[in-house]
């Protein structure tokens, strides 16, 4: 059996979801492309994998779908969406498959209509008046048997950190004319990684460093957080260098880490993998692999609108042993998941036998 995967050559797809095909030890099985000419006029094989696909640009191209459809056997489609929206539904006909990285555990609410695509940018609409210029209207799941195509692959926790950004975009630009495998060469550690955890030094108690999506309904989450800190000399705030970033995540006691272009962030195992408690709005609403979010064992929630923020944060910065204790169990945790990757790859490939 040999399967293409047909993907888009960007950071997230090379270091992170795109890991798992690269590194496993199932990497034999794979071609890589990132050109749907070759897939339609040249691919000899029958199964087909696409990932991180219509997302730049954001548009559907139903035509290709429909002539990959025509020519492949199998189609598993790996969604490149960093929340648990699906947003392109219009896909599901033509797959047999949808793999994302995160599902809402409610799995109605692909059938409304969520403002700004995800469940908390549809709160800040709904809740705070909270709106986008040019708001994209999006399609949802008519067909509610549509809906047991879905399925969770691994989120960004599958990769390679930290990012070092000039040494991802050189391996980028290089993939984009000899393949996707070059980029192997870029990666610092392989999907298994050390089981020992860092020493933090707790220099800074709590880090806060984060830009924002200009997007307002994204942005508005961060916002709320911020106007919880304001003025407290305990956080870290602030966009800085990746560089910089990098150097303090390793000495934060607490990290501090708001929904994104999602709810999982890159900062959410920047944490874990730094020795740094990860504070966070709760996570009870999704599934997703790896999963770090078992709440009071691996890392703190707190509400959405940040309110009870402060009182988590004064209460573990004056409570070391409970601290290391939740700081221990959620790198114990990410490390014994990110162990069964082959496994997990497994499951997947054993579902094309379903079709």
């Amino acid at each position: 059996m040999r399967i293409t995967v047909l993907s888009f050559y960007d950071r997230i797809s090379l270091f992170h979801s795109l890991k798992p095909f690269l590194f496993s030890r199932h990497k034999d099985l794979f071609t890589f492309t990132n050109k749907p000419d070759y897939c339609i006029k040249k691919d000899k094989n029958r199964i087909l994998f696409l990932d991180r696909w219509f997302l730049k640009p954001d548009h559907v191209d139903i035509k290709l779908l429909s002539q990959l459809r025509d020519k492949y056997r199998v189609i598993f489609f790996f969604n490149g969406n960093a929340g648990g929206g699906i947003i392109r539904p219009e896909v599901l006909p033509y797959v047999d498959r949808f793999f994302n990285k995160s599902l809402f555990r409610d799995k109605t609410l692909y059938q409304k209509k969520l403002y700004g695509d995800e469940l908390f940018t549809d709160i800040s609409h709904k809740k705070y008046g909270i709106t986008d210029p040019d708001p994209c209207e999006r399609q949802v799941v008519n067909d509610p048997t549509m809906l047991d195509k879905l399925a969770i692959s691994w989120n960004i926790g599958v990769g390679d950190f930290p990012k070092l950004k000039y040494r991802q975009r050189s391996a980028v630009a290089l993939a984009r004319t000899f393949g996707a495998p070059v980029a192997k060469l870029f990666h610092k550690n392989s999907v298994l990684s050390p089981d020992k955890i860092p020493q933090n030094s707790g220099q800074y108690p709590v880090n806060a460093r984060w830009g924002g999506p200009a997007r307002p309904t994204l942005l508005h989450h961060r916002t709320m957080m911020l106007e919880q800190i304001a003025d407290d000399p305990r956080f870290l705030v602030g966009k800085v260098s990746q560089n910089q970033y990098n150097r303090e995540i390793k000495n934060s006691k607490i990290t501090l880490s708001p929904f994104g272009w999602g709810e999982v962030c890159f900062r959410d195992f920047e944490a874990v993998l730094n020795g740094s408690l990860l504070v966070k709005p709760d996570m009870s609403h999704l599934e997703t692999w790896p999963d770090i979010f078992i709440p009071g064992e691996t890392y703190v929630p707190i509400e959405w609108d940040g309110s009870d923020l402060v009182e988590k944060i004064d209460f573990f910065l004056n409570n070391e042993s409970a601290l290391r204790k939740v700081v221990q169990n959620a790198f114990d945790n990410y490390h014994e998941q990110i162990k069964t990757i082959d496994d997990r790859m497994d499951s997947i490939l054993n579902l094309i036998e379903e079709y």
